[in-house]
Formats: structure tokens, sequence, C-alpha cells
């Protein structure tokens, strides 16, 4: 499929065509259930998902930002890690004029918005957390501390952990079956993308390449992990199920083939 589109969100992958399933993922071969998992990132050419000055954002465009809210309209939970929190004017809001839509596929007028942090660093200065705690959720590790401010602003949802990592099985395992999340929208950073794509769960990639080349070795991609390939060396491999142009910006919709 090829094909081109403009501003407008009628244009960018409707509720129809995106079509993601909505009652979960076998988790391991086993009875157990997690969420059907999308990515959504932007990167440049030369594969750089932050700018020459380290920032996020940077690289979207009008066409890009309107992907990305149609995307959220869509899903449960829109989740980051602490990093990109950190780093990222990060609000999961899904805008009025999609609203209605929205409204037809989902009882919940807004997604949940998560932040994944193994650290429990968490800016307090920050507009995620005005939307009240209903609409917010911390994942942390069992033992890690958290500032006192945080209780009033995001549930806080503790996990056990591997090697100081949170055990992202269970978390998924849990967000479905406690939180009825069936359809998961991930926005980074790097390293999250890596722990999620190299333990096998992930199902859809939607990325945009934006005309730019930025350099930089310091500059993050959109996966990154300790080493080479994922974990053991391996690849991830993708179908193209589309692709859509705006001037010289592609958008691509992939699937991870398991």
């Amino acid at each position: 499929m090829y094909n081109s589109f403009f501003t407008s969100y009628d244009r960018i992958y409707n509720f129809e065509e995106l079509d993601f399933p909505t009652d979960g993922v076998t988790l391991d071969n086993s009875d157990a259930k997690r969420p059907f998992i999308i990515f959504n990132m932007v990167s440049s050419v030369d594969g750089k998902a932050t700018t020459n000055k380290g920032e996020l954002g940077s690289l979207g465009s009008r066409p890009d930002r309107l992907l990305m809210k149609r995307l959220r309209s869509q899903v449960d939970a829109v989740v980051v890690g602490g990093q990109t929190l950190r780093q990222d004017l990060f609000i999961p809001t899904v805008p009025t004029d999609l609203a209605a839509e929205r409204q037809k596929n989902f009882p919940k007028p807004q997604p949940l918005g998560i932040v994944i942090t193994n650290s429990g660093d968490l800016p307090q200065e920050h507009r995620f957390w005005e939307a009240g705690k209903e609409w917010r959720m911390v994942i942390t590790g069992e033992d890690t501390k958290i500032a006192p401010w945080l209780e009033d602003k995001a549930q806080i949802v503790r996990f056990p952990t591997v090697e100081s990592q949170i055990d992202l099985k269970e978390v998924l395992q849990d967000l479905l079956k406690k939180f009825d999340v069936k359809r998961l929208l991930v926005e980074g950073g790097a390293a999250l993308n890596y722990t999620l794509i190299s333990q096998g769960y992930a199902d859809e990639l939607f990325l945009s390449f934006a005309p730019y080349i930025v350099g930089g070795l310091d500059n993050m991609s959109i996966v990154a992990g300790k080493g080479y390939g994922l974990g053991e060396g391996d690849l991830a491999k993708l179908k193209l199920r589309s692709l859509y142009h705006h001037d010289s910006e592609l958008f691509l919709r992939y699937q991870f083939q398991q």
C-alpha cells in the first residue's frame, strides 16, 4: 500500500484501518495474556531520535504529530520510560476533535498515561501530573524509593525486579488483567523500546522518517541496549504493512515477525 496524506485526521489511519486487536495477545505460549503493543517513533534518515541538542520532539512534523494523536486515540494506555518523561513534554491526551470517534470504541475518554521507572527519579514540575491520579500510573520496583508527592499524583504500582530491572512480563499481564489495558502504545525511550522488543513484547511499529541528517555519537537512536543485537545478537524482523508519504517525509507501519 502506498499513499499520501496531508493535515487532516481522516487521512491518517482511521479506526477501521488501524484495526488493533481488542482481546490481548497470548503471553509466552501460556494461558495468560498481555496487551497488544504498538510503538510510535520518529527518526532522522541517519537513525537518530534526538537532535544535535539532544532534544526529543524536534524531528516531528505536523503530520507526524497528527499521527501520534490518532494512535493515542485508539489505545487504552500510553507508556514511556522515566528518561523520556525527564526530557520530553509528554502529555498523552486525546484532542477534542478526536473525542467523539474515541468514545465509539472506548469506555474512557482518555488513555491511561503510564511511566515505567527503575530509579523512581521523576520530575515533579511536569504537566503530565495535572490530569489527576485516575489518569496517571507509575510502575516501579517493589523496593524503589519514590518521592512522597507522587502518591497524590498517580497510582503507584510495584513489581518484582530481576537484576534491578522491573519484571515486564508481570507488568504486562497485570495491565491487561487488572487495569483492562488491551492496547498499549509505547512512545519510548530507546531503553524501554529495547527491553520490550528484546523480550518479544512487540507487535507493531509506526516509524516516521524525518528528512534530516542529525549526526553525532551522543544522539540516541529509537532502540538502544548494551552490546550488539537484541540480547544474544538476534535481530527483530519486521514486515511492512503500509507506507505513506507527505512531502519528503515517510510514514511506515511495520508488523513484528515472531
